[in-house]
């Protein structure tokens, strides 16, 4: 009899894990790899996707361009990506797209730096008028801080000569001459004065406004089916975003992220990231919505926007606001 028992039990135990037991669900995030991936990375490496019953792949893409069209179809249901017009124009087309957790804000240490035989001329802002400056292009991000830098001394960039280069590119540029200046995100910025550049003003400490540089995207049609997993996504990603900070501010994590971003990321050396400043994230996932409408603002008087979009057709608090209602606020 207590054999049968036994094997009752046995038996009863493998029923249970076969009904518990099943895949997790994947979700698929395409992204353009860099540190902002800093958040994801760690929520996948420690385990609170796990958490959440959740499988995270993330999808390398070339440009943030070659992914809307992508969330846009829903060939991917998320994206992480930075503010520029195409996704203003994106929302403006009907394209079902929301913004809804930030993936890196200030202080995000992005450097102007200038080409070393022109720096000894250039003391004061105003001293950038005529130079040839790169940015990654119209609508993008970089022009956006050049434009706030200049206006600090009553200028525009109608006052520059604008090439558009890639970053990569960019570095080569200062250092071959063919161009005076531009704003450099780590590490590319270090790289570029590793290599005679001079590193002349941090954006983030003229600008005087919170700048809301990129984050993440939701497909809406996925996201109206699906909105029990996008809160466990949140949820998770927000975990991730408070361990990705610590280390961004040297805690004792720092080695240990180290060895995921070289993991995860293109760049292969921990040096690397050992001795750049590392772009911040909002703990929160918090967006800066005003600086989201500034930067509409003035992508339209740029003349790149079809029309201007209400912030609330832009972007989605729900999200973030129901995760933080389990996590509760950073610090408490």
């Amino acid at each position: 009899m207590k054999r049968i028992l036994n094997g009752f039990a046995a038996f009863a135990g493998l029923l249970v894990a076969a009904q518990t037991s099943h895949a997790a669900t994947k979700l698929v995030i395409g992204s353009v790899p860099t540190i902002g991936d800093g958040p994801l990375i760690c929520a996948i490496e420690k385990g609170f996707f796990k958490e959440q019953d959740l499988e995270v792949e993330i999808i390398p893409f070339r440009s943030g361009a070659d992914m809307v069209p992508q969330i846009a179809r829903g060939d991917i249901s998320l994206m992480g990506g930075g503010m520029s017009a195409s996704f203003f124009n994106a929302i403006a087309d009907g394209m079902p797209i929301r913004y809804f957790a930030n993936r890196a804000q200030s202080p995000v240490h992005h450097k102007l730096v200038l080409r070393k035989d022109i720096a000894p001329k250039v003391k004061e802002i105003k001293d950038l008028k005529g130079l040839r400056f790169a940015t990654t292009g119209a609508g993008a991000q970089t022009e956006y801080e050049t434009a706030k830098v200049l206006a600090k001394a009553g200028l525009s960039l109608d006052d520059i000569d604008i090439k558009s280069l890639g970053m990569p590119e960019t570095v080569l540029a200062l250092t071959s001459g063919a161009i005076d200046a531009a704003v450099l995100v780590p590490p590319l910025d270090r790289n570029a004065v590793l290599a005679g550049g001079v590193a002349f003003l941090d954006p983030d400490d003229v600008i005087g406004a919170r700048l809301e540089v990129s984050g993440m995207f939701y497909n809406l049609d996925w996201a109206q089916k699906n909105r029990e997993l996008l809160d466990r996504f949140t949820t998770a990603y927000i975990k991730g975003a408070r361990y990705y900070l610590e280390a961004a501010r040297k805690g004792p994590n720092r080695a240990e992220v180290i060895g995921w971003l070289v993991k995860h990321t293109p760049v292969k050396d921990p040096a690397v990231y050992e001795n750049m400043t590392w772009s911040e994230v909002n703990p929160d996932g918090a967006i800066i919505p005003e600086n989201i409408v500034d930067m509409q603002d003035f992508y339209m008087k740029r003349g790149y926007l079809k029309r201007v979009v209400p912030v609330e057709a832009l972007i989605d608090r729900g999200p973030v606001e129901r995760a933080l209602a389990k996590v509760g606020p950073y610090g408490k």
